[in-house]
């Protein structure tokens, strides 16, 4: 009790705030809420893990030429647009976890983390695989945002410097403004952009590749973060079908207008009008279709409980997920390893082997590079590049 009237003389000093201390209501409810433990989401690193996964899968498919050297395999293709989703589901898990957060400090560590691997990997190559003849170390290995090592980082780091002030805003919208904030962004940015000029790109989003692009799936992921959609019993399980059929039918629509025969169209509209489609639907990861995509991906595996055991498995993998990404897209590791996967393999395996081929291989980077990722982490933990973070942001902050 004595607790309760400390944080009540604490919250109530203001003599206008009198009327307050009488609510009960109220008083309880900041108590309950000052009780309330923060349980973290095993679905949400589970869609990060799966979001790794699937950006390896493109990274193979088009940095290690699959696609071109069995381009007789469509499926191939739609194995490519499947993945889709990976790059803007990322981004939402960002708005969804970061949403509260106002902190610098937590850029000056991915600054730390993606210059580390910057440096390491191009010194690793160059000091003991000297036949590939790689660019020696120099002051680029230092700044992997100024000169776009890694595009995904480069572009985040250009919306992050925005987000305490956008953070700030999310916090005081309430649950329909912000929603309508969103779908008027999404309407704005997306479908109005192009249903009058389908061709050009007056906001620069260069197709889901830039900052833009990345500060829209935040503020997203931010609504589905402070207004968590959790559904019980039978309404869980109609959303989740749902999800999926949004999930499938989106990948099926998309693969269909990239492979739609032009020869079938007759008639000078009609042909117009699917070339007007495929500019719009395909290879953009910000097309209608792959919106759905990315948001029912999200939904759906936030919906599903996990086992105790599962889920510290899978929240301990989820934080290394962006160093997986930082080392196996270096692009040296990318020129010099991702693009001769599949190098030495026939001309002439069936399509069954090459996709079981590159599901193992998938794998196997994915667990080498967290593997790393790990040693990395204990690394900074011992030399508290997190505390020096804070310092920094303190020392320019103050």
């Amino acid at each position: 009790m004595n607790n309760f009237y400390s944080i009540k003389k604490i919250l109530f000093k203001n003599k206008k705030s009198s009327k307050l201390i009488d609510d009960n209501t109220k008083i309880d409810s900041i108590w309950n809420n000052a009780k309330k433990v923060k349980v973290r989401n095993a679905g949400v690193d589970l869609v990060r893990i799966l979001s790794m996964y699937a950006i390896i899968i493109q990274h193979i498919l088009n940095h290690g030429r699959v696609i071109k050297k069995y381009r007789r395999y469509r499926e191939l293709f739609l194995m490519s647009i499947a993945c889709y989703w990976n790059v803007s589901t990322y981004a939402l898990i960002s708005g969804y976890i970061g949403y509260k957060s106002n902190k610098y400090s937590n850029l000056f560590y991915l600054w730390f983390w993606s210059t580390f691997y910057s440096l390491s990997i191009t010194f690793y190559l160059n000091k003991f695989r000297p036949e590939f003849k790689t660019r020696k170390v120099n002051y680029t290995n230092f700044y992997p945002v100024t000169f776009n090592t890694y595009w995904y980082f480069t572009k985040y780091f250009g919306m992050y410097l925005f987000l305490p002030t956008i953070n700030k805003g999310i916090a005081y919208l309430t649950k329909t403004e912000l929603r309508n904030a969103f779908i008027t962004i999404i309407f704005i940015y997306i479908i109005v952009k192009d249903i009058m000029n389908p061709k050009g790109d007056p906001y620069r989003i260069n197709s889901g590749y830039s900052s833009v692009w990345q500060l829209i799936c935040f503020i997203m992921g931010a609504y589905f973060g402070k207004f968590k959609p959790n559904y019980h019993g039978f309404k869980k399980f109609i959303f989740c079908i749902l999800y999926l059929n949004i999930y499938y039918y989106s990948t099926y629509f998309c693969y269909k207008i990239t492979f739609y025969p032009m020869q079938n169209v007759s008639g000078y509209y009609k042909t117009k009008f699917m070339i007007y489609l495929k500019q719009i639907f395909v290879g953009r990861i910000n097309s209608v279709p792959m919106i759905f995509q990315s948001i029912s991906v999200l939904l759906f595996f936030m919906q599903i409980k996990y086992n105790k055991y599962l889920s510290k498995i899978i929240i301990f993998i989820g934080p290394l997920t962006f160093g997986i990404y930082l080392i196996h897209e270096h692009p040296l590791i990318r020129l010099h390893f991702i693009r001769n996967l599949f190098s030495k393999d026939s001309y002439n395996l069936p399509l069954k082997s090459i996709v079981q081929l590159i599901l193992l291989r998938d794998l196997k980077i994915l667990v080498i590079c967290a593997c790393i990722d790990y040693l990395r982490h204990l690394l900074f933990t011992l030399l508290r590049i997190r505390k020096i973070c804070i310092f920094i942001e303190k020392i320019i902050f103050m």
